[in-house]
C-alpha cells in the first residue's frame, strides 16, 4: 500500500497557499483540509475559501452549484484524492463531494485572460492526471459521491466532465462568437437571436455582431431571466413577461404577454424603434378568463396566443389582425409551439404517459395520438421520408434524450444521455440527421437514427452549455451554443470552432 493514503496531508505544508490565497485564507484552507482528513465533516469550510467571489456572471448561476472556483482549487484535488483513499475513511465522502464540485464548476472569470484561463484548466488536468492513484484506490474502497468513482474517471476520459478550454491546436485562433449574457438562442429570418437581461438581440449568423435590438418592456422584475430555458406556456411559468422573438418576409418581429393579464402585443420594426400593435381577440364582453393569456408562439408570418379559457386564436404578424377560427386546446395544456401546418403542445400532469399533443391548424384535430412522455416541447427532422420528434425526459443528471417516429410513436433506439443535458438541436449533413447536445461544457454529436457518436466531444465552453441551435451559413450546416457568458459557433460537420478556417 502506498503510504500517502495513510498520511493523505504530506506536503501540505510546502505549497504555497497563501501566494494563491492571502495568508488569511490560505491559513484557513490548511486547517480546513486537516480538519477534513482528522475529524470529517461538511465541504463548507474548503469551498468557502476556494469560491471566487469575484467572478461577477451571477445571471447564470446552476441551482446547487458554486459559481467558480479560484485556481488553488486544482493543487487541492491531489490532498482531497488521498483524504478519500485514506483507510480509515475519514472525511471521504466529503472529499469526494468536493472533486466533483472542482470538476463540475465554471471555468471561467472576468479578471483573467483567455491564456490564463487554459493554463488553470491545463493544471487541473495535470492534477487530475496525478492524483488517479489515489482515486483508483478510493474506487476500490467504494468511496464516491454521486457518480461510482469508474463512471466518473471514465465522464473524464470520454470527454463528459474537465473540458473548459479549445483544444491546444485552436487556442488563438477560435474564439467565442459573442460575449453573451444568454442562455436561450433562436434562429430566425437569417439572423441568430439571443436572450439577454434586459431584451432581444438580433444578431449576424456569420459573425455575431447585432443587427437589431429590442428592449423588454415593463417593470425590469417582470423581465425573462436570460438563462430561463422553457418557453411560455399556459399556467406554468415562473417569468412575468414573455417574449417569443421571430421574423418573417416584413423582417423581425417580437410577441410579448404579461402572464395572466389580458391581451399581447406584436411589435414590428418602425424606422429605428418598434412599434407596438394590440393583439384583441374577436368578441365582445368576455368574461376575464377569456381576455387571459396563457400562452404564445409565432411562426410563417402567423402570431399564435391562447386564452385562458383554451382557445386559441391566430392573428396576422404584419397588421396584428384575427384570421381564421380558433382552436379549442385541451386543459392541459403547457407550452405551445407551431410550425406551417401544426400546433403542439405538452400535456401537464401527465408526467409518466404521452403527453405531447399535435394539432392540425387546419382542422383543430389533433393528428396522431399523443407521444412520449416528455418533459420539453419536441424538434424534428425527416429520415426517409419519416417524420421523427426529439424531446427530454427526467431531471437533471438523469435527463434523457428521446428519438421516436412521429406516427407511430415507437422509440428510435435507446435514449441517449450525456451529462447535465441542456440544450439540443437537430441538423444535416448530406442527407445524414444528426443531433448536438450540450452535457456539461461539451457539445456532443451523435447521428439522429442510430445513436451513434460523430467524432469527439467539442471543447471551448468553460460553463455548461445551456441551449444549441443550427443554421446553415455559406452552404455548410453551424452550430451555435449558449453557456450564459458567451456565444461559440462550430461548424457542424467538422467540429472547428470558429473562425479557425476549414480544410479546402
Amino acid at each position: 500500500m502506498d503510504q500517502s493514503w495513510d498520511h493523505p496531508l504530506d506536503g501540505l505544508d510546502d505549497i504555497p497557499w497563501a501566494d494563491m490565497r492571502g495568508p488569511d485564507d490560505a491559513a484557513e484552507l490548511v486547517a480546513a483540509l486537516r480538519f477534513l482528513a482528522e475529524e470529517g465533516g461538511s465541504d463548507h469550510r474548503i469551498l468557502g475559501v476556494l469560491e471566487d467571489r469575484d467572478n461577477d456572471f451571477r445571471y447564470a448561476t446552476m441551482a446547487g452549484r458554486p459559481e467558480g472556483l479560484r485556481p488553488a482549487a486544482a493543487t487541492v484535488l491531489r490532498f482531497l484524492a488521498r483524504i478519500a483513499a485514506q483507510p480509515s475513511g475519514v472525511g471521504s465522502s466529503t472529499a469526494m463531494e468536493i472533486i466533483e464540485t472542482i470538476l463540475e464548476a465554471e471555468l471561467d472569470r472576468p479578471t483573467m485572460t483567455d491564456d490564463e484561463l487554459d493554463a488553470m484548466v491545463d493544471g487541473l488536468r495535470a492534477e487530475l492526471d496525478a492524483a488517479r492513484p489515489a482515486l483508483a484506490e478510493a474506487g476500490r474502497l467504494d468511496r464516491h459521491s454521486l457518480l461510482p468513482m469508474p463512471q466518473l474517471l471514465e465522464s473524464v476520459d470520454e470527454g463528459e466532465r474537465l473540458g473548459g478550454a479549445y483544444e491546444p491546436r485552436w487556442r488563438g485562433v477560435a474564439r467565442p462568437l459573442a460575449g453573451s449574457l444568454t442562455g436561450r438562442l433562436v434562429v430566425a429570418g437569417g439572423m441568430l437571436i439571443t436572450r439577454e437581461s434586459s431584451g432581444l438581440v438580433f444578431r449576424s449568423l456569420d459573425d455575431g455582431t447585432p443587427v437589431h435590438e429590442f428592449g423588454y418592456p415593463g417593470p425590469q422584475e417582470a423581465w425573462p431571466f436570460a438563462g430561463f430555458h422553457a418557453g411560455p406556456g399556459p399556467r406554468l411559468s415562473e417569468a412575468k413577461l414573455w417574449a417569443v422573438p421571430f421574423a418573417d418576409g416584413e423582417g423581425p418581429g417580437v410577441l410579448t404577454a404579461e402572464a395572466g393579464q389580458r391581451d399581447a402585443r406584436l411589435w414590428r420594426r418602425d424606422g429605428t424603434g418598434w412599434q407596438a400593435i394590440p393583439l384583441v381577440r374577436p368578441g365582445l364582453r368576455l368574461r376575464s378568463a377569456a381576455r387571459r393569456v396563457d400562452a404564445i408562439a409565432a411562426h410563417g408570418g402567423t402570431c399564435l396566443v391562447g386564452y385562458g379559457d383554451n382557445l386559441l386564436w391566430s392573428f396576422d404578424a404584419r397588421s396584428g389582425t384575427p384570421t381564421g377560427d380558433p382552436i379549442v386546446l385541451p386543459r392541459e395544456a403547457r407550452h405551445l409551439a407551431a410550425d406551417h401546418n401544426r400546433v403542439t403542445v405538452v400535456l401537464q400532469g401527465r408526467d409518466d404517459e404521452p403527453n405531447v399533443l399535435r394539432i392540425d391548424r387546419s382542422t383543430g384535430r389533433p393528428v396522431k395520438a399523443p407521444v412520449g412522455p416528455a418533459g420539453t416541447l419536441p424538434v424534428q427532422y425527416q429520415a426517409d421520408d419519416r417524420r421523427r420528434l426529439v424531446f427530454t425526459s427526467g431531471t437533471g443528471a438523469w435527463r434523457k434524450l428521446h428519438r421516436v417516429d412521429a406516427d407511430s410513436g415507437a422509440e428510435i433506439g435507446e435514449p441517449l444521455m450525456v451529462g447535465d443535458l441542456n440544450g439540443f438541436c437537430v441538423y444535416q449533413v448530406g442527407r445524414r440527421p444528426c443531433l448536438a447536445v450540450g452535457g456539461l461544457r461539451q457539445v456532443h454529436r451523435f447521428d439522429a437514427e442510430t445513436g451513434e457518436p460523430i467524432g469527439t466531444p467539442l471543447f471551448g465552453h468553460r460553463r455548461i452549455v445551456l441551449d444549441l441551435v443550427s443554421a446553415v451559413v455559406d452552404g455548410r450546416p453551424a452550430l451555435y451554443s449558449a453557456d450564459g457568458a458567451t456565444v461559440r459557433r462550430w461548424d457542424a460537420e467538422t467540429g472547428i470552432p470558429w473562425p479557425a478556417p476549414l480544410p479546402g
